[in-house]
């Protein structure tokens, strides 16, 4: 058995972490809390822009946009893969980036840009070299990072060094809430509108200057607004990750401390029992001595 010193030091080491666990699962409470009305927002102002354009699509003749194509068979596509700036958040990044990776092998031409840190490191140990890496995104999805990079994805893709761009990212609501997931961003599919409702209630409007030039000016604004929630989504399920993991931490440190200080009374009391005994045994030697 350990000595009492010992195990009071594994102790003070245990309580230590401990403290340090639940800051961590406070912080990423509040964090994941925070964002939450950015997501709901973005919801709703996404859905509006998909009920116009459905709008404009289904009632207006003529309407057309490059991104409107369809995918070629066997052609180029550029996964956006979003992962965690950190750790200490389970098995969120493992599960993302293997979820990621299996998709990605399934294409023979295709491309990376990692948003992440550990996305980054990940591809450069399989000897992929991401074609763009941003990093600080992450921690911070802000809409004015998300427009840079939707800047330089629709340059790529306008330039035909690639035909579809998909991300891959953690859900945060839904039936695939903290489930891996893909969705395609571009091109833009018709198919795409199919479950799209709401668009009936938009009746008798007048899109100025032409419904062709307002259209031009939402697919920018569609594009940056899926761009935007799955950044938003993979930023508040790391945090409710780490949320989740250091919370489990914090419990088994609990119950390793009841643990140590059941141990530490016993090797306190095995302390004393043997320093009772040691004395006992030299005073009856020294009452024989004295006989």
């Amino acid at each position: 058995m350990a000595s009492p010193t010992e195990i009071r030091h594994h102790i003070a080491a245990v309580d230590q972490t401990k403290k340090i666990t639940g800051a961590m699962e406070m912080v990423s409470s509040t964090r994941m809390k925070r964002v939450m009305s950015h997501i709901e927002q973005n919801r709703r102002y996404f859905d509006s822009v998909q009920q116009t354009m459905k709008k404009l699509l289904t009632t207006s003749q003529g309407v057309s946009h490059p991104y409107l194509r369809g995918v070629p068979e066997n052609g180029h596509c550029a996964y956006i893969v979003i992962s965690g700036d950190k750790g200490l958040c389970g098995s969120y990044n493992h599960n993302i980036l293997q979820f990621a990776l299996a998709n990605i092998r399934q294409h023979e031409k295709h491309s990376v840009i990692t948003i992440g840190n550990t996305a980054e490191d990940f591809f450069r140990s399989l000897g992929v070299i991401p074609d763009i890496t941003l990093l600080g995104i992450a921690q911070d999805p802000a809409l004015a990072r998300a427009r840079i990079l939707i800047r330089d994805i629709m340059n790529i893709f306008e330039s035909g060094e690639t035909d579809e761009v998909r991300v891959v990212y953690t859900s945060f609501y839904g039936e695939t809430k903290n489930q891996p997931v893909m969705r395609r961003l571009l091109p833009i599919l018709l198919d795409d509108y199919a479950e799209i409702s709401g668009a009936e209630t938009l009746s008798e409007i007048i899109f100025h200057p032409s419904p062709q030039e307002v259209f031009d000016l939402l697919v920018p604004q569609y594009i940056l607004g899926i761009l935007f929630g799955v950044m938003v989504q993979a930023y508040a399920s790391e945090h409710f990750a780490r949320m989740n993991a250091m919370h489990n931490s914090t419990t088994n440190a609990q119950e390793m401390l009841k643990t140590l200080r059941t141990k530490y009374n016993m090797a306190r009391q095995s302390a004393i029992t043997n320093e009772i005994a040691e004395i006992t045994g030299a005073a009856e030697i020294l009452r024989k001595g004295e006989t």
